[in-house]
């Protein structure tokens, strides 16, 4: 046993206790200590990581932790954790555990910038600025100036991420970290059981047994919080009984998955009917009058829903530890026991045969992605991902970026469970690229593939120096239309439609220059990061590249893909003549209903 033990020894061994085994950031003298306290022990299995920036290093802990359990971030002070806002927050949107690990300068500094005048390296003058930027996208942040608190302080902020598996921040001063401390002592858990309430399972089961039992009909959305809390094979099993006790033959019940959820199941499965967007329209085109929705996981974010409530009589909403049903609310309900107590209420029925439940389909799904006539055609964002579909594999997991991307995306088939990452609430563009590192990280036996717009590309393409650095064979297809394509659809579509409104002012009859992109040669930045470029301007050139990227098992890629510039996924063309720009002024329709 250790006769003195260090708060950077300490901080340590909490980590290895939780399982953490790679950390991502960007060094800094504040840090230093922490991270030279690791690399001295031989035996540690903590890998320490580095990044293009902290930006890439940011996405790259988010995706790595939403497939291998928890991360670890490591910054310097302010110019550092700054830059890591963005990244952080989405990681609290979504409810991903990480560490942020930030160094501080020493408490004599702080006295003396403060007395003194002198203003340090990395410093506003204000010592508290770090922890008060991290505490509101957070669940527990802690700035540790005194290595006799230390220990607790660190145990408090770990246990809040084991909890409410969301971020925390943990700010160290560069003086306490070679300190004397307190040894550790069991070891850290999550205070999810330690609360004393009255669990309201029960009653949020019989509710929504009423609403099952008179409508008969029935369709599940399998949500992300599956994938979260590690609930996917207790959902397939609570689909399994109702579908072997319950459904009339032929007519068995189904699920549904969202952007922010999709592959929490195999789209491999025989009951998955698609992944959508469950806007008020489409559930009531879904379940009709006689069904309902019974969201398992699932929340109600603004791209899985249209930005529309959809809360309804029809619906049964179980997630965030609490459920709908209907107008009701049920408090402190865990996920898990609510599937465990609706899969025996649903039991008890079957053996009574007091019920027959029959599924729900979808009539009209969203557009289906078009094959290819000729291979001579020029690429388009429908075209490219029909080719992805069908050359992607259960080896492959997909990462997408915000924006057409992620809509082209959805209708794409992923074969394996976890096999298709997104950050589908926060939608930061950029996300994609970095979080790949991540993802291959986590999962080194799987190729990560990117698909991803320039203008997000444009943010994180130094991750491509990182995916050659660590030795990965990452591929990133950077669609290229030469603008902010999401951005002038959400503003004024016009320029999309087919044909487009003529307008007097001819301003709204084109893409507005604010979301033209500088022309980059996305296939010639691996000179200078590392890989192999290629470009492909038709289906026949992807097929090629395709076919190179199966025969190089060891290399990363980056292709550029050609895609003219008014081109979009046919999910949107299809909606774009009933749709007004949120600037659109001169649609008669205008201002969009809603909206404004």
């Amino acid at each position: 046993m250790k006769e003195e033990w260090t708060v950077a020894e300490y901080l340590k061994v909490r980590l290895e206790q939780l399982g953490l085994d790679r950390m991502f950031g960007v060094a800094g003298n504040y840090t230093a200590a922490f991270l030279d306290t690791i690399l001295a022990d031989k035996k540690s299995p903590i890998t320490i990581s580095g990044n293009s920036n902290e930006l890439c290093a940011g996405y790259a802990a988010d995706a790595y932790a939403r497939l291998n359990g928890i991360s670890a971030l490591y910054v310097t002070y302010s110019v550092g954790a700054f830059s890591l806002l963005n990244t952080i927050a989405g990681s609290f949107t979504e409810q991903v555990p990480l560490i942020l690990i930030n160094g501080a300068p020493t408490n004599k500094e702080d006295s003396i910038e403060k007395n003194a005048g002198l203003l340090y390296s990395h410093t506003t003058g204000y010592q508290f600025v770090d922890i008060h930027m991290f505490r509101p996208i957070t669940v527990a942040a802690e700035r540790i100036t005194d290595a006799k608190q230390a220990p607790f302080q660190i145990d408090s902020a770990l246990t809040a991420m084991l909890t409410n598996k969301k971020p925390v921040y943990l700010e160290v001063t560069e003086d306490v970290w070679r300190a004397a401390c307190m040894e550790p002592t069991g070891t850290l858990s999550s205070g999810r059981e330690a609360i004393i309430t009255v669990s309201e399972t029960e009653q949020a089961v019989k509710a929504a047994m009423e609403i099952i039992k008179s409508k008969s009909k029935s369709i599940f959305w399998a949500g992300i919080e599956l994938q979260r809390f590690g609930l996917q094979q207790e959902f397939l099993d609570l689909l399994k009984s109702v579908n072997e006790e319950h459904v009339i033959p032929g007519e068995e019940i189904h699920f549904v998955t969202s952007a922010l959820s999709k592959s929490v199941i195999s789209e491999d499965n025989e009951y998955f009917e698609g992944c959508v967007t469950l806007n008020k329209e489409k559930i009531k085109d879904l379940v009709g009058d006689d069904g309902c929705l019974i969201g398992i996981g699932a929340w109600t974010i603004g791209k899985d829903t249209g930005n529309q409530n959809i809360r309804s009589a029809s619906t049964i909403l179980a997630s965030h530890d609490s459920v709908l049903v209907g107008a009701e609310y049920f408090p402190r309900v865990t996920l898990a026991s609510f599937i465990e107590q609706l899969k025996q209420a649903l039991a008890q029925l079957a053996a009574e045969r007091s019920l027959q439940l029959k599924g729900l389909r979808m009539g009209s799904k969203l557009p289906l992605l078009q094959g290819y006539a000729y291979k001579e055609e020029k690429l388009t964002y429908d075209l490219f991902f029909k080719s992805l579909e069908d050359w992607i594999t259960k080896d492959d997991v997909l990462i997408v970026d915000a924006g057409f991307p992620l809509i082209g995306a959805q209708s794409v088939k992923i074969p394996a469970r976890n096999g298709f990452v997104a950050q589908a609430a926060w939608l930061a563009i950029g996300y994609s690229v970095a979080a790949a590192t991540g993802v291959k990280c986590a999962q080194p036996d799987k190729r990560a593939i990117v698909a991803v717009g320039d203008g997000a590309f444009h943010e994180t393409c130094q991750a491509v120096a990182d995916h050659h650095a660590y030795g990965q064979n990452t591929v990133v297809f950077v669609l290229a239309n030469g603008i902010y394509g999401i951005e002038q659809e959400i503003v004024n579509p016009n320029p999309f439609r087919e044909p487009p409104i003529e307008y007097k002012d001819e301003l709204l009859d084109s893409v507005y220059p604010y979301n033209d992109l500088p022309a980059w040669k996305h296939d010639k930045l691996t000179d200078a990061f590392g890989g192999k470029g290629r470009k492909a301007n038709t289906v026949e050139d992807l097929l090629k590249i395709f076919d190179e990227i199966r025969k190089s098992p060891d290399d990363n890629f980056v292709v550029e893909i050609t895609i003219p510039k008014t081109n979009v996924p046919s999910s949107i063309l299809s909606k774009l003549n009933s749709e007004v720009g949120e600037d659109e002024i001169e649609n008669p329709h205008w201002p969009p209903a809603g909206k404004f």
